[in-house]
């Protein structure tokens, strides 16, 4: 590269630095590290409604302690779906994540005083495969900020028209919304989750709702 290309690149860069959205960067500045929280925990689903106490520091299988229903009213799906949320359970419930889905050129919105609201086209997860990157694609992000820090406070992803990710298959409608809460550390924890997808797949239609409310977060993990 000749040094004219090389002084080019470097002005271009400090460029964009310079102009880059500040409250964006405060939000990829955000951390997850912290102490770890066991929390309660409401849980619905098409079928059922839970609740119980979660404590991500105990050994797999001893995480989660269902207070309703009692075992004797336990489906197999809600023993199968026990079994996978243990396995899941890391005390990883913190709003930061879903800052990995949000490009550099997410566009403000919105905001007040003290929040910023972004809109965008959600970024795949790393390894994502083709049919989840072209169905990012078609999906409508937004996220609300806390402009003193860059906590993240919401987030949704919406498939705003039907997709059909292959001949056989087709997403009518599908909806995802957080709602954050601050934890006595300062992070902004997932305090709420719903959950909505509806669409057919070899024929067959299918639809789930799932919503996930931390009613209490306990003391942290020691």
């Amino acid at each position: 590269m000749s040094r004219f290309a090389l002084l080019a690149s470097t002005a271009t860069l400090l460029a964009f630095t310079s102009n880059a959205d500040p409250v964006l960067q405060k939000m990829r500045d955000q951390t997850k590290d912290g102490p770890v929280y066991a929390y309660e925990m409401e849980y619905t689903a098409t079928e059922v409604t839970a609740t119980g106490r979660v404590d991500p520091s105990q050994p797999e299988g001893s995480r989660i302690e269902v207070i309703s229903p009692v075992e004797a009213d336990w489906s197999d799906d809600f023993r199968e779906g026990l079994e996978e949320m243990e396995s899941e359970t890391d005390g990883d419930i913190w709003c930061a994540d879903f800052a990995e889905t949000v490009p550099n050129n997410a566009q403000l919105v919105s905001g007040t005083d003290t929040t910023a609201t972004y809109a965008f086209t959600p970024l795949p997860e790393e390894g994502a495969d083709g049919i989840e990157k072209k169905l990012m694609k078609k999906i409508k992000g937004s996220i609300t900020l806390d402009k003193q820090d860059g906590s993240i406070l919401a987030f949704n992803m919406n498939l705003p028209k039907p997709y059909k990710p292959a001949m056989v298959a087709k997403i009518n409608t599908f909806n995802m919304d957080a709602k954050c809460d601050r934890a006595p550390d300062g992070r902004t924890y997932v305090s709420s989750f719903n959950m909505a997808i509806a669409g057919s797949a070899m024929m067959q239609k299918f639809e789930e709702n799932v919503s996930r409310r931390i009613t209490k977060l306990l003391n942290p993990v020691q």
